[in-house]
Protein backbone atom coordinates (compact mmCIF):
# COMPACT_ATOMS: atom_id res chain seq x y z
CA UNK A 1 0.00 0.00 0.00
CA UNK A 2 3.04 2.28 0.55
CA UNK A 3 4.52 1.26 -2.13
CA UNK A 4 2.03 2.20 -4.58
CA UNK A 5 0.97 5.33 -2.74
CA UNK A 6 4.80 6.36 -3.53
CA UNK A 7 4.52 5.18 -6.75
CA UNK A 8 1.64 7.93 -7.71
CA UNK A 9 2.95 10.33 -5.61
CA UNK A 10 5.86 10.03 -8.51
CA UNK A 11 3.86 9.89 -11.34
CA UNK A 12 1.88 13.00 -9.97
CA UNK A 13 5.23 14.42 -9.88
CA UNK A 14 6.33 13.89 -13.31
CA UNK A 15 2.99 14.65 -14.78
CA UNK A 16 3.42 18.20 -12.66
CA UNK A 17 6.75 18.29 -14.10
CA UNK A 18 5.97 17.92 -17.25
CA UNK A 19 3.53 20.12 -17.48
CA UNK A 20 5.32 22.67 -15.97
CA UNK A 21 7.79 22.00 -18.75
CA UNK A 22 5.16 22.51 -21.76
CA UNK A 23 3.76 25.79 -20.56
CA UNK A 24 7.20 27.01 -20.19
CA UNK A 25 8.61 25.59 -23.61
CA UNK A 26 6.74 28.21 -25.54
CA UNK A 27 8.71 30.87 -23.31
CA UNK A 28 11.84 29.35 -23.77
CA UNK A 29 11.86 29.06 -27.27
CA UNK A 30 10.72 32.75 -27.64
CA UNK A 31 13.26 33.71 -25.40
CA UNK A 32 15.93 31.83 -27.86
CA UNK A 33 14.35 33.11 -31.17
CA UNK A 34 15.00 36.50 -29.92
CA UNK A 35 19.15 35.92 -28.44
CA UNK A 36 19.58 33.09 -30.41
CA UNK A 37 17.58 33.15 -34.08
CA UNK A 38 15.61 30.29 -35.03
CA UNK A 39 14.95 28.01 -38.53
CA UNK A 40 12.31 25.96 -38.58
CA UNK A 41 9.59 25.46 -41.23
CA UNK A 42 6.92 27.92 -39.26
CA UNK A 43 9.47 30.60 -38.50
CA UNK A 44 13.32 32.29 -39.55
CA UNK A 45 14.62 34.46 -37.71
CA UNK A 46 18.52 35.72 -37.28
CA UNK A 47 19.36 36.68 -33.63
CA UNK A 48 18.48 40.40 -32.77
CA UNK A 49 20.22 43.17 -31.43
CA UNK A 50 18.88 43.47 -27.57
CA UNK A 51 18.42 47.14 -28.65
CA UNK A 52 15.23 46.05 -30.85
CA UNK A 53 13.54 44.51 -27.87
CA UNK A 54 12.61 47.23 -26.01
CA UNK A 55 10.89 50.62 -27.03
CA UNK A 56 9.63 53.04 -25.01
CA UNK A 57 7.20 56.21 -24.61
CA UNK A 58 8.67 59.63 -25.11
CA UNK A 59 8.18 61.99 -22.59
CA UNK A 60 8.75 65.88 -23.60
CA UNK A 61 8.79 68.44 -21.16
CA UNK A 62 7.86 71.93 -22.37
CA UNK A 63 11.11 73.86 -23.10
CA UNK A 64 12.68 75.96 -20.58
CA UNK A 65 14.09 79.09 -21.68
CA UNK A 66 11.80 79.72 -24.75
CA UNK A 67 9.61 82.34 -22.87
CA UNK A 68 9.64 84.83 -25.64
CA UNK A 69 7.30 83.56 -28.70
CA UNK A 70 7.95 86.60 -30.94
CA UNK A 71 11.32 85.05 -31.78
CA UNK A 72 9.72 82.32 -33.16
CA UNK A 73 7.14 81.65 -35.61
CA UNK A 74 4.98 78.77 -37.31
CA UNK A 75 5.86 78.39 -40.84
CA UNK A 76 4.57 75.54 -43.45
CA UNK A 77 7.45 73.79 -44.54
CA UNK A 78 7.07 71.41 -47.24
CA UNK A 79 5.03 68.66 -45.60
CA UNK A 80 5.19 69.87 -42.45
CA UNK A 81 4.25 73.25 -40.17
CA UNK A 82 7.12 73.91 -37.93
CA UNK A 83 9.01 76.22 -35.88
CA UNK A 84 11.75 78.73 -36.84
CA UNK A 85 13.71 81.20 -35.18
CA UNK A 86 13.13 84.91 -36.44
CA UNK A 87 15.81 87.00 -35.88
CA UNK A 88 16.77 84.76 -32.46
CA UNK A 89 20.22 86.04 -31.37
CA UNK A 90 21.68 82.79 -30.60
CA UNK A 91 20.49 81.48 -33.68
CA UNK A 92 21.49 81.72 -37.89
CA UNK A 93 19.72 79.84 -40.00
CA UNK A 94 21.35 78.72 -43.73
CA UNK A 95 19.64 76.46 -46.26
CA UNK A 96 20.33 72.71 -46.97
CA UNK A 97 19.18 71.94 -50.24
CA UNK A 98 20.56 68.86 -51.48
CA UNK A 99 19.91 68.07 -55.46
CA UNK A 100 18.64 64.23 -55.79
CA UNK A 101 17.31 62.21 -58.93
CA UNK A 102 13.52 62.76 -57.78
CA UNK A 103 14.24 66.44 -56.82
CA UNK A 104 15.87 68.23 -53.76
CA UNK A 105 15.35 67.97 -50.49
CA UNK A 106 15.29 70.84 -48.11
CA UNK A 107 16.69 71.54 -44.48
CA UNK A 108 18.46 73.83 -42.25
CA UNK A 109 21.39 74.20 -39.99
CA UNK A 110 20.82 77.06 -37.00
CA UNK A 111 24.50 77.81 -35.83
CA UNK A 112 25.54 80.58 -33.47
CA UNK A 113 27.79 83.57 -33.85
CA UNK A 114 30.99 81.72 -34.39
CA UNK A 115 29.18 79.12 -36.95
CA UNK A 116 28.79 76.43 -34.47
CA UNK A 117 25.96 74.33 -35.65
CA UNK A 118 23.41 73.67 -33.24
CA UNK A 119 20.66 71.89 -34.44
CA UNK A 120 19.51 71.20 -38.25
CA UNK A 121 17.23 69.26 -39.72
CA UNK A 122 16.59 67.47 -43.17
CA UNK A 123 13.53 66.03 -44.84
CA UNK A 124 13.72 62.99 -45.92
CA UNK A 125 11.63 60.69 -49.10
CA UNK A 126 7.96 59.87 -47.64
CA UNK A 127 7.09 56.13 -48.35
CA UNK A 128 4.04 53.73 -47.41
CA UNK A 129 3.29 52.40 -44.18
CA UNK A 130 3.59 48.95 -44.88
CA UNK A 131 4.22 45.56 -42.23
CA UNK A 132 4.52 42.02 -43.30
CA UNK A 133 4.56 38.47 -42.64
CA UNK A 134 7.10 37.66 -45.17
CA UNK A 135 7.03 34.30 -45.74
CA UNK A 136 6.87 33.49 -41.85
CA UNK A 137 4.07 30.30 -41.79
CA UNK A 138 3.99 31.31 -38.31
CA UNK A 139 1.99 34.59 -38.82
CA UNK A 140 -0.65 33.10 -41.03
CA UNK A 141 -1.67 30.46 -38.99
CA UNK A 142 -5.32 31.03 -38.55
CA UNK A 143 -5.65 31.51 -34.73
CA UNK A 144 -2.55 33.55 -34.68
CA UNK A 145 -3.20 35.64 -37.90
CA UNK A 146 -6.76 35.95 -36.28
CA UNK A 147 -5.45 37.96 -33.58
CA UNK A 148 -2.95 39.96 -35.09
CA UNK A 149 -5.99 41.03 -37.27
CA UNK A 150 -7.47 42.42 -34.99
CA UNK A 151 -4.90 45.06 -34.13
CA UNK A 152 -5.76 48.08 -34.99
CA UNK A 153 -2.79 50.08 -37.78
CA UNK A 154 -2.30 52.74 -35.25
CA UNK A 155 -1.84 50.15 -32.58
CA UNK A 156 0.83 48.58 -34.81
CA UNK A 157 1.80 51.52 -35.67
CA UNK A 158 2.90 52.69 -32.03
CA UNK A 159 4.27 48.92 -30.97
CA UNK A 160 6.41 49.48 -33.74
CA UNK A 161 8.60 52.38 -31.45
CA UNK A 162 7.39 51.50 -27.87
CA UNK A 163 6.75 47.87 -27.57
CA UNK A 164 8.64 45.79 -24.93
CA UNK A 165 9.18 42.34 -25.90
CA UNK A 166 11.30 41.42 -23.77
CA UNK A 167 9.87 38.58 -21.02
CA UNK A 168 9.42 39.85 -17.67
CA UNK A 169 12.58 39.63 -15.41
CA UNK A 170 12.89 36.86 -12.89
CA UNK A 171 15.07 38.60 -10.93
CA UNK A 172 14.98 37.69 -7.17
CA UNK A 173 11.95 35.95 -7.59
CA UNK A 174 10.76 32.43 -6.52
CA UNK A 175 10.31 29.85 -8.93
CA UNK A 176 6.93 29.81 -8.77
CA UNK A 177 6.25 33.48 -8.93
CA UNK A 178 8.58 34.24 -12.12
CA UNK A 179 5.78 31.32 -13.68
CA UNK A 180 3.32 33.75 -12.77
CA UNK A 181 4.56 36.58 -14.38
CA UNK A 182 5.39 34.16 -17.34
CA UNK A 183 1.40 32.87 -17.67
CA UNK A 184 0.76 36.65 -17.49
CA UNK A 185 2.24 36.84 -21.29
CA UNK A 186 -0.51 34.74 -23.61
CA UNK A 187 1.01 32.76 -26.17
CA UNK A 188 -1.26 34.79 -28.87
CA UNK A 189 0.93 38.11 -27.31
CA UNK A 190 4.47 36.34 -27.58
CA UNK A 191 3.70 35.51 -31.39
CA UNK A 192 2.23 39.20 -31.86
CA UNK A 193 5.59 40.09 -30.08
CA UNK A 194 7.68 38.09 -33.19
CA UNK A 195 5.46 39.94 -35.44
CA UNK A 196 6.34 43.25 -34.22
CA UNK A 197 10.14 42.18 -34.04
CA UNK A 198 9.73 40.72 -37.54
CA UNK A 199 8.61 44.20 -38.61
CA UNK A 200 10.70 46.47 -36.94
CA UNK A 201 13.98 44.96 -39.07
CA UNK A 202 12.34 46.41 -41.64
CA UNK A 203 11.07 50.14 -40.11
CA UNK A 204 14.11 50.90 -38.03
CA UNK A 205 17.91 51.18 -39.09
CA UNK A 206 20.00 48.17 -38.02
CA UNK A 207 22.47 50.66 -36.45
CA UNK A 208 18.87 51.76 -34.12
CA UNK A 209 20.55 53.04 -30.55
CA UNK A 210 16.87 53.69 -29.00
CA UNK A 211 13.29 53.68 -30.02
CA UNK A 212 10.95 55.45 -28.53
CA UNK A 213 6.98 56.98 -29.40
CA UNK A 214 5.62 60.09 -28.69
CA UNK A 215 2.16 60.15 -28.30
CA UNK A 216 1.30 63.67 -28.18
CA UNK A 217 2.37 63.65 -32.05
CA UNK A 218 2.08 60.06 -33.06
CA UNK A 219 5.40 59.90 -33.91
CA UNK A 220 8.22 56.93 -33.81
CA UNK A 221 11.83 58.57 -32.75
CA UNK A 222 14.97 56.45 -33.19
CA UNK A 223 18.23 56.81 -31.92
CA UNK A 224 20.88 56.53 -34.28
CA UNK A 225 25.12 56.64 -33.81
CA UNK A 226 26.59 59.86 -34.01
CA UNK A 227 30.15 60.51 -35.53
CA UNK A 228 30.42 63.48 -32.34
CA UNK A 229 29.82 62.37 -28.98
CA UNK A 230 28.26 65.88 -28.62
CA UNK A 231 25.32 65.29 -30.95
CA UNK A 232 22.41 63.66 -30.81
CA UNK A 233 21.69 62.31 -34.03
CA UNK A 234 17.41 61.01 -34.37
CA UNK A 235 15.28 60.16 -37.15
CA UNK A 236 11.47 61.18 -36.51
CA UNK A 237 9.44 59.02 -38.25
CA UNK A 238 5.75 61.14 -38.91
CA UNK A 239 2.76 59.57 -40.15
CA UNK A 240 -0.38 60.44 -42.10
CA UNK A 241 -3.00 58.88 -44.61
CA UNK A 242 -0.75 55.20 -44.43
CA UNK A 243 2.50 57.31 -45.59
CA UNK A 244 5.23 57.71 -43.50
CA UNK A 245 7.65 61.20 -43.41
CA UNK A 246 10.98 61.04 -42.07
CA UNK A 247 12.92 64.18 -40.64
CA UNK A 248 16.63 63.79 -39.52
CA UNK A 249 17.28 66.12 -36.59
CA UNK A 250 21.25 66.62 -35.07
CA UNK A 251 21.23 68.14 -32.06
CA UNK A 252 24.43 69.81 -30.01
CA UNK A 253 23.34 68.12 -26.54
CA UNK A 254 26.09 70.00 -24.69
CA UNK A 255 23.93 73.45 -25.75
CA UNK A 256 20.92 74.36 -23.21
CA UNK A 257 19.46 76.33 -26.46
CA UNK A 258 20.19 73.74 -29.08
CA UNK A 259 18.19 70.77 -26.78
CA UNK A 260 15.24 73.20 -25.71
CA UNK A 261 14.78 73.94 -29.14
CA UNK A 262 14.85 70.09 -29.81
CA UNK A 263 11.97 70.22 -27.59
CA UNK A 264 9.96 72.96 -28.68
CA UNK A 265 10.85 71.08 -31.86
CA UNK A 266 9.53 68.06 -31.20
CA UNK A 267 6.75 69.29 -29.73
CA UNK A 268 5.11 71.40 -32.72
CA UNK A 269 6.03 69.78 -35.85
CA UNK A 270 3.33 67.96 -37.38
CA UNK A 271 2.40 67.05 -41.09
CA UNK A 272 0.34 69.46 -43.21
CA UNK A 273 -0.46 68.87 -47.18
CA UNK A 274 1.66 71.10 -49.49
CA UNK A 275 0.77 72.66 -52.78
CA UNK A 276 2.17 75.06 -55.03
CA UNK A 277 -0.86 77.61 -53.82
CA UNK A 278 0.52 77.30 -50.29
CA UNK A 279 2.97 79.13 -51.52
CA UNK A 280 0.99 82.38 -51.87
CA UNK A 281 -0.26 82.85 -47.96
CA UNK A 282 3.36 82.20 -47.52
CA UNK A 283 4.31 85.48 -49.82
CA UNK A 284 1.51 87.29 -48.52
CA UNK A 285 2.59 87.03 -44.98
CA UNK A 286 6.46 88.18 -45.89
CA UNK A 287 5.03 91.31 -47.86
CA UNK A 288 3.93 92.32 -44.29
CA UNK A 289 6.96 92.34 -42.96
CA UNK A 290 9.70 96.04 -42.81
CA UNK A 291 11.57 96.16 -46.42
CA UNK A 292 14.83 96.30 -43.93
CA UNK A 293 13.82 92.23 -42.82
CA UNK A 294 12.66 91.15 -46.59
CA UNK A 295 16.33 91.17 -47.66
CA UNK A 296 17.72 89.53 -44.19
CA UNK A 297 17.50 86.32 -42.40
CA UNK A 298 14.00 86.53 -41.64
CA UNK A 299 12.87 87.37 -45.55
CA UNK A 300 15.10 84.44 -46.52
CA UNK A 301 12.84 82.33 -44.06
CA UNK A 302 9.80 83.07 -45.09
CA UNK A 303 10.66 82.82 -48.91
CA UNK A 304 13.10 79.73 -48.19
CA UNK A 305 9.83 78.37 -46.35
CA UNK A 306 7.61 79.38 -49.77
CA UNK A 307 9.93 78.07 -52.04
CA UNK A 308 9.39 74.70 -50.75
CA UNK A 309 6.42 74.21 -51.94
CA UNK A 310 7.20 74.84 -55.60
CA UNK A 311 10.37 73.13 -56.18
CA UNK A 312 10.54 73.38 -59.95
CA UNK A 313 9.91 77.39 -60.30
CA UNK A 314 13.37 78.73 -61.41
CA UNK A 315 11.88 82.34 -61.05
CA UNK A 316 11.06 81.87 -57.59
CA UNK A 317 14.62 80.85 -56.58
CA UNK A 318 15.96 83.56 -58.93
CA UNK A 319 13.65 86.07 -56.96
CA UNK A 320 15.07 84.91 -53.61
CA UNK A 321 18.49 85.60 -54.80
CA UNK A 322 18.02 88.90 -55.95
CA UNK A 323 16.02 89.95 -52.42
CA UNK A 324 19.45 88.49 -50.72
CA UNK A 325 21.50 90.27 -52.65
CA UNK A 326 20.11 93.55 -51.60
CA UNK A 327 20.50 93.12 -48.05
CA UNK A 328 24.26 93.12 -46.29
CA UNK A 329 26.62 90.19 -45.45
CA UNK A 330 24.42 87.86 -46.99
CA UNK A 331 26.94 85.42 -49.05
CA UNK A 332 26.86 82.34 -46.08
CA UNK A 333 22.89 82.29 -46.71
CA UNK A 334 22.85 82.91 -50.63
CA UNK A 335 25.67 80.21 -50.92
CA UNK A 336 23.36 77.06 -50.97
CA UNK A 337 21.01 79.14 -53.39
CA UNK A 338 23.90 79.76 -55.97
CA UNK A 339 24.60 76.11 -55.76
CA UNK A 340 21.61 74.51 -55.85
CA UNK A 341 20.99 76.99 -58.85
CA UNK A 342 23.61 76.41 -60.62
CA UNK A 343 23.72 72.55 -60.63
CA UNK A 344 19.83 72.88 -61.66
CA UNK A 345 19.79 75.55 -64.16
CA UNK A 346 22.87 76.34 -65.41
CA UNK A 347 23.45 79.41 -63.67
CA UNK A 348 23.71 80.95 -60.10
CA UNK A 349 20.66 82.96 -61.09
CA UNK A 350 23.02 85.88 -59.51
CA UNK A 351 22.26 90.18 -60.55
CA UNK A 352 25.94 90.65 -58.85
CA UNK A 353 29.01 89.96 -61.74
CA UNK A 354 30.92 89.02 -59.24
CA UNK A 355 28.82 85.77 -58.16
CA UNK A 356 27.29 84.76 -61.60
CA UNK A 357 28.44 82.16 -62.35
CA UNK A 358 26.65 79.86 -65.51
CA UNK A 359 26.93 77.54 -68.34
CA UNK A 360 28.14 78.63 -72.12
CA UNK A 361 24.71 77.19 -73.33
CA UNK A 362 22.75 79.74 -70.23
CA UNK A 363 24.94 82.30 -70.99
CA UNK A 364 23.66 82.24 -74.61
CA UNK A 365 20.35 82.27 -73.94
CA UNK A 366 20.65 85.06 -71.39
CA UNK A 367 22.77 87.31 -73.60
CA UNK A 368 19.50 86.23 -76.33
CA UNK A 369 17.16 87.26 -73.95
CA UNK A 370 18.74 90.62 -73.19
CA UNK A 371 19.03 91.26 -76.82
CA UNK A 372 15.55 90.84 -77.36
CA UNK A 373 14.52 92.71 -74.20
CA UNK A 374 16.65 95.76 -75.31
CA UNK A 375 15.00 95.82 -78.91
CA UNK A 376 11.51 95.67 -77.55
CA UNK A 377 12.28 98.48 -74.77
CA UNK A 378 13.83 100.30 -77.88
CA UNK A 379 10.79 99.81 -80.15
CA UNK A 380 8.73 100.97 -77.22
CA UNK A 381 10.53 104.25 -76.50
CA UNK A 382 10.59 105.06 -80.15
CA UNK A 383 6.67 104.37 -80.40
CA UNK A 384 5.95 106.72 -77.18
CA UNK A 385 8.21 109.20 -79.06
CA UNK A 386 6.15 108.87 -81.99
CA UNK A 387 3.43 109.18 -79.84
CA UNK A 388 4.27 112.43 -77.80
CA UNK A 389 3.79 114.85 -80.62
CA UNK A 390 0.06 114.08 -81.96
CA UNK A 391 -1.70 115.28 -78.87
CA UNK A 392 -4.59 117.58 -79.70
CA UNK A 393 -4.25 119.54 -76.08
CA UNK A 394 -1.89 120.44 -73.16
CA UNK A 395 -4.43 118.46 -71.16
CA UNK A 396 -4.27 115.28 -72.91
CA UNK A 397 -0.05 115.22 -73.27
CA UNK A 398 -0.42 115.71 -69.10
CA UNK A 399 -2.98 112.99 -68.72
CA UNK A 400 -0.51 110.71 -71.22
CA UNK A 401 2.24 111.23 -68.82
CA UNK A 402 0.64 110.49 -65.52
CA UNK A 403 -1.23 107.17 -67.16
CA UNK A 404 2.30 106.27 -68.31
CA UNK A 405 4.15 106.75 -64.83
CA UNK A 406 1.12 105.32 -63.40
CA UNK A 407 1.49 102.38 -65.62
CA UNK A 408 5.04 102.04 -64.80
CA UNK A 409 4.89 101.55 -61.00
CA UNK A 410 2.46 99.12 -61.00
CA UNK A 411 4.31 96.57 -63.64
CA UNK A 412 6.95 97.12 -61.36
CA UNK A 413 4.51 95.76 -58.82
CA UNK A 414 3.45 93.00 -60.35
CA UNK A 415 6.21 91.88 -62.00
CA UNK A 416 7.82 91.26 -58.48
CA UNK A 417 4.43 89.48 -57.59
CA UNK A 418 4.17 87.36 -60.31
CA UNK A 419 7.81 86.14 -59.83
CA UNK A 420 6.69 84.65 -56.58
CA UNK A 421 2.97 83.40 -56.97
CA UNK A 422 3.43 81.74 -60.89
Amino acid sequence: MVKKFIYLIIMLGLITGAGVLVAIAPYHIYTLTLTEGVNTRFLTMSPTKAVLYDGEDLTIEAPTDMHDESLYQTFHFGQFELPMPINHPLFYMIPIIKIEGAGPRLGASFQNGKNVELFNFMMERSYKFETTSGDQKLFTLPIFKNYISRKSNDEVWSDLFKKRLSLPSNDGKSFFDSLVSLRKVAYNDLVYNLYILYNRRFSVPDNTVKMSFFNERNMGVVELPSADPKVLVERLYIIEQGLIYPVMIKTRKTDTTAMNYRKKFLREIKYKSSSTDSAISIYARYKQIPYIQRVDQQGMTYLYSAWSHDLDNRDFVRVIILFLERGKLNLKYLKPFYEFAYKKFGSTLSSDSGYLNETASESLKRKISEELEGEVKKETEQQAARNEGQFSTPEDKIKYNLQKAKDKKINSDESEKSLMIE
